[in-house]
């Protein structure tokens, strides 16, 4: 239990590493996937918070709905993010 409580205790130090590695945007490519199903939400959440995010410290991103799924989306949805990262790597 101490070890994965200390992914959320270094939550501080990570955001000010972040802050500072975030003033340099990325410049490759960068897939991110989002699942359309967010129950802490309450359900179905317009939008794909995680490209708007991404954004925000890559310059060439790519934002992908993943649809039917939730938070885990490799388990929930195997073939699709295959079918993802397949195109996503042959086009580079």
């Amino acid at each position: 239990m101490r070890a994965g409580f200390e992914y959320y205790r270094a939550f501080p130090i990570d955001a000010e590493l972040n802050k500072e590695l975030s003033k340099t945007r990325l410049e490759m490519p960068v897939l991110a996937l989002a699942g359309d199903i967010y129950p802490a939400l309450g359900g179905d959440f317009p939008g794909n918070y995680v490209l708007n995010s991404t954004q925000a410290v890559a310059q060439n991103v790519r934002g992908v709905i993943v649809p039917f799924s939730g938070h885990f989306i490799p388990e929930e949805q195997p073939d699709f993010v295959v079918e993802q990262l397949t195109t996503f790597f042959s086009e580079g």
